[in-house]
């Protein structure tokens, strides 16, 4: 049930930029800038940061598997409510009550994976977030098929409200009502010391870096393939089925060789891809574009899982509050650089916009060279 849940995670994940361009049609004729409709990132991601921080006491008073379905239920609630909203802040609101709920079901579900598979955490959070990239690949090609052919974009969103809803009783009726409490209490124990040490300080940059060139390219890239090249909707919307077939198969290749290559090589080889690769996202042609969103996909694969997975063996007993500091760490990418690549987009150009974010990608090799050496010394 928690691959299943991940499968369902990846999809909501990129619902709204799958029906990005049908949001910004609707809310631009209502007289919202580009700049303006940029606001649906940092709103999901308000929601986001408060569901990581929530998650580890919803954990402990409610229990892991309690917690799940009443997070699937949750979301399916708020996914009605975006649906249904046509006020822009009302809009807003029910898009950061959908990432609260989902942020805390997906920090508990990788804790468990992570204490569950003690020595092989790489491995073990690569396929499951691998997973997640199959639900996010398929997604975006339905939608864009059905919204082609004419289905409302809330509609697409109902729908997905109507598929948490089933999971959520899914699960309910098969975990029944018990209260594991002991070890939702291990999720979230905050320890103010590890926040202030080099390692995770470089594992809080790789996962905010990640989620920022990851969101902001998700969040604009159908926008920007419609008016640079003239692509249809359904061509536009592959472009995000494009970056998560990448995804996918980049986190099965870290889940098959990070273990005996070690996490901090393996995090070195993805920052020297993600380097050579993203320029082609900024610099190339129509065609080079496409390349350019695979390879950067690709290379963005195993960042997040093999971090967490670095974190978890260096942190072992503050697991739980790992896994939701760096998700909080997530939710400010997918809040901050997509802001701001909204924000560049409308005064300038989106390839000038999407070429800002290489900031993000520069250091990520100083960064794994430095956690490199701190695994050298600690083995």
């Amino acid at each position: 049930m928690g691959l299943t849940g991940y499968v369902l995670i990846g999809t909501v994940a990129v619902l709204i930029p799958a029906v990005m361009p049908s949001i910004t049609d609707e809310f631009s004729a209502a007289g919202l800038s580009l700049a303006a409709i940029g606001l649906i990132f940092p709103a999901r991601s308000m929601g986001g940061i408060l569901g990581n921080l929530l998650a580890g006491v919803g954990s402990d008073k409610l229990g892991r598997q309690r917690m799940v379905w009443l997070a699937a239920l949750l979301v399916s609630v708020a996914l009605g409510l975006t649906a249904w909203a046509r006020p822009w802040l009302l809009f807003l609101a029910a898009l950061a009550a959908v990432n609260l709920t989902q942020a805390a079901l997906s920090t508990g579900i990788n804790a468990l994976v992570a204490d569950a598979n003690r020595e092989s955490r790489a491995r073990a959070l690569n396929t499951l977030h691998g997973v997640y990239g199959a639900g996010a690949a398929l997604s975006p090609l339905l939608i864009g098929y059905l919204l082609e052919g004419g289905l409302p974009w809330r509609w697409a969103i109902a729908g997905a409200g109507v598929l948490w809803l089933l999971y959520g009783v899914l699960f309910w009726l098969l975990a029944g009502n018990g209260h594991d409490g002991q070890t939702g209490a291990r999720t979230q124990q905050l320890d103010w010391t590890m926040l202030r040490d080099g390692p995770f300080l470089a594992l809080f940059f790789i996962a905010f870096a990640y989620n920022g060139v990851a969101y902001s390219l998700l969040g604009w890239i159908a926008i920007f393939m419609q008016r640079s090249a003239g692509f249809s909707i359904l061509a536009s919307v592959s472009m995000i089925s494009v970056f998560y077939v990448a995804l996918t198969v980049g986190r099965f290749l870290c889940a098959a060789f990070s273990e005996q290559i070690g996490y901090a090589r393996t995090l070195l080889l993805l920052g020297i891809g993600i380097t050579l690769t993203y320029p082609l996202v900024i610099f190339g042609s129509t065609w080079l574009v496409v390349a350019g969103v695979f390879l950067t996909g690709l290379s963005l694969s195993g960042l997040f899982p093999t971090s967490l997975a670095y974190g978890a063996r260096h942190y072992d007993a503050q697991t739980g509050a790992l896994t939701g500091t760096l998700n909080v760490a997530m939710t400010l990418g997918a809040m901050i650089p997509p802001l701001w690549t909204g924000i560049i987009a409308d005064a300038w150009s989106f390839q000038g916009a999407l070429g800002v974010n290489y900031v993000l990608v520069a250091p990520l090799v100083l960064v794994a060279i430095y956690l490199r050496r701190i695994e050298a010394n600690l083995s």
